[in-house]
């Protein structure tokens, strides 16, 4: 499973492709009122902390979380369907390739990066097939994708088959 792969328990950054199914409309922190169309979107983020990028990645797939950063309200809204981790990557220069790649466009100013001076926005509204995007940028990169249902915990209980 993914959650144990011991090369996400390392720093840094990641891409979540989140889908949402339907228009998002709501207060975001610093940024107020926004309204999002449905359809597919970028997250750039980044994990420096203890337990790395499997720690913060768990945490976006989660629906039990309290909101704490601009993408929380969008991943609670929607839900995350792949996950690109960049071990010691880092979440501005992953940003930068994604907004270089056609069909890409920022939905909001400052959405992710509020605490970045060089980008416009660290989260990008897909204009197409979003699976299509990560694949390229996975490619760009040489790096792999994971389903979110790889970071979502297991239990040990399982129906009984007898």
């Amino acid at each position: 499973m993914m959650q144990e792969n011991k090369i996400l328990k390392q720093p840094g950054a990641y891409v979540l492709l989140i889908e949402l199914d339907k228009i998002y409309t709501g207060s975001v922190g610093s940024l107020g009122e926004i309204s999002l169309a449905a359809g597919h979107y970028l997250y750039f983020g980044s994990a420096r902390g203890p337990g790395g990028l499997a720690s913060r990645l768990k945490r976006h797939v989660r629906s039990d979380k309290k909101i704490h950063w601009h993408v929380d309200h969008i991943t609670l809204a929607g839900k995350v369907v792949g996950i690109l981790p960049v071990v010691d990557g880092r979440e501005c220069n992953l940003c930068d390739l994604g907004r270089k790649m056609a069909n890409l466009s920022v939905p909001v100013p400052g959405f992710g990066s509020s605490d970045c001076k060089s980008c416009p926005a660290h989260f990008l509204a897909v204009h197409g097939g979003g699976v299509e995007v990560l694949e390229a940028l996975a490619v760009e990169i040489k790096e792999e994708i994971y389903p979110a249902a790889s970071f979502l915990p297991t239990t040990a209980a399982q129906p009984s088959t007898v």
